[in-house]
């Protein structure tokens, strides 16, 4: 009994070590609280664009803390591309939200998207590797911020600063992208932009994990959700998870997902004159 055991634990471990994220009985939170989120467990295969939704206080920060080795695990094993997350930083691109940046540092556009070589929002700041100014530029180009190069990031408008991060968070190549709420207060041309970007990051094998409200975008442009209520509600195919009954569950009220030719849609029946719910879940 004892060798079929351990056979089947290492099994599953190799299973963990091989997905790009593996995620197994975790429960954590902060010092002095109550857990934060409860048994998640789930693993992500390299390659796919995955949307992390709940409501507020569901747990969605303290997952992506945990993912980036900021908060430790109570309970449970956390592997980022087969490494303690912590060890696995070097591999990790995190775009934080916006508001969680002092946007009136004295800093350029440049110096901003330079900083993504090393890593200070991890608290303590890494060995910097080289990074060519032909790498910079070229992150620039990608998100459409070349031409603010020299620019104040004070004076970016909302959308450009978004921009701004994502390009930082590309300038070193990862194999992972965490990507906090990047769309949020964008119109819907330049979240469009910014899809058909993360479309290519993981036609080139790149990870996408990205925390955001858009329900209806997770369901038309995603390959996987995962429904957080401090528990892992769901899992799986946008069109499987998304549904009436898991997302009334989660967020307390009933919403439902439907689409009306090629636009698609997360309403709340009845809480509006026009039949559609306020923006946190409407689609474009």
């Amino acid at each position: 009994m004892a060798p079929a055991s351990e056979a089947v634990l290492e099994k599953t471990a190799s299973r963990a070590d091989a997905a790009a994220i593996a995620v197994e009985q975790l429960t954590t939170g902060y010092a002095g609280h109550h857990p934060a989120i409860e048994g998640v467990e789930f693993a992500i295969p390299a390659g796919e664009l995955v949307g992390l939704i709940g409501p507020n206080g569901a747990g969605k920060s303290t997952l992506i803390k945990t993912l980036l080795g900021l908060i430790e695990p109570w309970r449970g094993r956390v592997r980022v591309l087969g490494e303690e997350p912590a060890e696995a930083r070097r591999h990790v691109g995190y775009m934080p939200q916006a508001e969680q940046v002092d946007w009136n540092f004295p800093a350029t556009v440049g110096d901003v998207v330079a900083m993504g070589a090393y890593r200070p929002w991890f608290g303590r700041r890494q060995p910097r590797r080289r990074v060519s100014r032909a790498t910079i530029t070229a992150a620039m180009d990608r998100v459409g911020v070349r031409a603010l190069e020299k620019r104040q990031i004070a004076e970016l408008s909302g959308g450009q600063q978004r921009r701004v991060l994502l390009a930082r968070a590309l300038v070193k190549d990862p194999a992972i992208f965490i990507l906090d709420e990047p769309a949020a207060g964008l119109d819907a041309g330049v979240e469009e932009d910014m899809l058909d970007l993360f479309d290519e990051l993981v036609a080139e094998g790149k990870t996408l994990i990205v925390a955001t409200h858009d329900i209806a975008c997770v369901y038309r442009r995603y390959d996987r959700a995962l429904l957080l209520d401090q528990r892992l509600v769901a899992q799986g195919a946008p069109q499987e998870v998304l549904t009436e009954e898991t997302l009334t569950g989660a967020f307390g009220r009933h919403v439902m997902v439907f689409e009306v030719g090629r636009q698609t849609y997360a309403t709340e029946p009845h809480a509006h004159p026009h039949g559609r719910h306020p923006a946190e879940f409407e689609g474009h």
